[in-house]
């Protein structure tokens, strides 16, 4: 017999935390020239660069072949090699990012774009297929315009009965598909920080891997039996695992944000800031640096310090 839930005693511990180190919260800026562009730019030109960039943002390293490179301003690593990519081909060209260009775009030009000295994705082919179809769907559907899907959305993220939300309408395109719906949650937040949508309804949180190894280390998500054994043994899991250990997430950041009065949005920004600089996926962890570190479960028992669950191939997140 397995177990899967959420531990509602270290969601309260972990709420009254937060709320008395709310200063502590980090925030990811949105703005930075490195990754973003500047706010004097087209609102379509920016919607197309969050859209392009967060079907891309999945999967990047695997192990032994680790994303990462320097170039002429600095040394990158994961999802911030992504972006600095990503705005160095928007300031050379930003008709890359057209819906025009992405139907017809080859692999040859995704690994030029996407590779920086030693590091390239794993998964060319399958990002090439991932922006073609992007590209002619948004012509197809909207005409080419991201702003014309944001005005089928009614303001909202999930549908209301009657019409569809965002979360709703981006499910068509293959790299938006994920029944968890992380890159639509990231392509949300990112565009209401930028104030580009503002929805009415609730939010979730964008699970992604950090997120998770988070949940898993200081009890808030509990999971027994096989589904455990296969996580603590790194044993790859299958896609149905995957999708309830990362729905369960979801739910427990969702009660998480209830308790503490934060948004899951702004969770999501320390959280994943966090998982990236103190709960690495180490086996010794920065526990000294975080302020849940007197009743982390991991830190107390150090058969709770996992990596997170293991399910490489997969570009939801």
């Amino acid at each position: 017999m397995e177990l899967i839930g959420i531990d509602t005693l270290v969601i309260e511990r972990m709420s009254r935390t937060i709320q008395r180190n709310r200063e502590r919260m980090e925030k990811i800026d949105l703005f930075d020239p490195k990754f973003y562009p500047s706010k004097d730019e087209g609102e379509e030109e920016v919607l197309r660069y969050f859209t392009v960039m967060v079907a891309m943002d999945h999967r990047l390293s695997r192990p032994g072949r680790v994303y990462e490179a320097c170039l002429e301003d600095g040394c990158y690593k994961g999802a911030d090699l992504l972006y600095r990519l990503g705005k160095k081909k928007f300031d050379e060209n930003p008709d890359f990012f057209t819906p025009e260009h992405l139907s017809k775009i080859n692999k040859e030009d995704v690994e030029k774009w996407l590779s920086a000295g030693n590091a390239r994705p794993v998964d060319i082919e399958l990002r090439t297929y991932l922006l073609r179809d992007l590209g002619v769907k948004l012509i197809k559907l909207y005409d080419g315009k991201i702003s014309s899907l944001l005005e089928a959305t009614s303001s909202r993220l999930h549908g209301d009965g009657i019409n569809p939300g965002l979360a709703d309408l981006l499910r068509v395109f293959r790299a938006y598909e994920d029944p968890v719906e992380k890159k639509s949650m990231l392509l949300a937040k990112i565009l209401y920080f930028r104030e580009l949508f503002n929805p009415l309804d609730k939010p979730y949180i964008p699970v992604d891997n950090h997120l998770t190894r988070i949940a898993l280390r200081t009890g808030m998500v509990v999971i027994s039996g096989r589904l455990w054994n296969n996580i603590v043994n790194m044993r790859e899991v299958t896609a149905s695992d995957d999708i309830l250990i990362r729905l369960t997430v979801r739910e427990a950041y969702g009660l998480l944000s209830e308790k503490s009065g934060l948004s899951v949005w702004e969770l999501d920004d320390h959280f994943w800031i966090h998982g990236r600089t103190i709960c690495t996926r180490s086996e010794q962890p920065l526990c000294e640096k975080c302020m849940f570190k007197g009743f982390c479960r991991a830190r107390k028992n150090n058969a709770f310090m996992v990596y997170e669950h293991i399910y490489y191939n997969t570009w939801y997140y």
